[in-house]
């Protein structure tokens, strides 16, 4: 090759956008573009001669190790994902395309930034799972979780403890004080939730002002009744909105695994007849499912 042509590469290597890397056999760095320190915020004269495998996020290097020496052994990876640390401690995702010169002895790798797709991909995923006012988990991803909950609770001989809530005067306020108190009342009620249960247990929006909450690995059914009343009283507490004192309680339908051996569907139907017979108590109290109730 020419030596204009030489230079002619060099620079079209300097102006694209995806970073290129050249690593030897060790995994040291021995070459990278002006674009690596775009992408990862090093200066590649800096960091010239360091293990790459250094800058990649430690969850990923186990793969990563495993990638590289398929590589080496020939075989080609057009695509392939994993995260590095960058400078600033932040978190970058890297499609890369790579392959071994085994004339030259290195890894010839390019890496295109795709963080703000990945991001973008978790961000839908949260949505399509999670309740957009509550931000609690929905049904969808409620019945998932019950689901597995149930799985383990069978395989690990555990209990399980399904409430499903619903709140005594929402009406009244969405009617009285209009949606926006409705609204606040509800985001209120679901943090309430969230402290009175253990970070272990599911907390989720059915929708309206339904909530369910999956309680795992209690056995004493006193323990079970002291903090379903605990939780009760919690939601028992008036809320203060534009100076208006908000009123409400909560009816709660309570069903227990394995007292009740169902589907995590039937279990939820169980529950919220407990709920509904609550209701026409009265409201304001918990009442545990038995086959007596309707």
């Amino acid at each position: 090759m020419k030596a204009n042509q030489l230079v002619y590469l060099a620079d079209v290597i300097e102006l694209m956008l995806d970073a290129v890397c050249v690593v030897d056999k060790q995994g040291r760095l021995v070459f990278a573009n002006s674009a690596f320190n775009d992408i990862f915020g090093y200066d590649p004269q800096h960091v010239l001669g360091q293990k790459v495998i250094d800058f990649v996020h430690p969850d990923d290097r186990e793969q990563t190790i495993a990638t590289v020496q398929s590589i080496i052994m020939g075989e080609r990876k057009p695509h392939y994902e994993n995260r590095w640390i960058k400078k600033d401690g932040s978190v970058v995702y890297i499609l890369w395309s790579a392959r071994w010169s085994e004339e030259h002895q290195v890894r010839i790798a390019v890496a295109h930034d795709i963080t703000e797709r990945k991001l973008m991909e978790v961000r839908l995923l949260h949505m399509a799972g999670h309740d957009e006012l509550t931000n609690l988990p929905n049904r969808s991803l409620l019945l998932d979780r019950l689901n597995t909950s149930l799985v383990r609770a069978e395989r690990d001989h555990t209990n399980l403890t399904l409430l499903f809530i619903d709140i005594d005067g929402f009406k009244e306020v969405n009617d009285k004080y209009g949606h926006a108190a409705g609204d606040r009342v509800l985001q209120n009620i679901a943090a309430r939730l969230v402290h009175a249960v253990r970070k272990s247990d599911t907390v989720g929006r059915l929708g309206g002002d339904e909530f369910l909450v999956i309680l795992h690995g209690i056995t004493v059914k006193a323990d079970v009744i002291s903090l379903v009343e605990t939780i009760r009283q919690q939601l028992c507490l008036p809320l203060t909105y534009q100076q208006h004192n908000l009123e409400f309680s909560a009816s709660i339908g309570v069903v227990q695994y394995p007292d009740q051996q169902e589907d995590a569907e039937q279990l939820i139907k169980f529950a919220d007849r407990a709920m509904y017979q609550a209701k026409l108590l009265g409201g304001n109290q918990a009442i545990i499912y038995d086959e007596g109730l309707i």
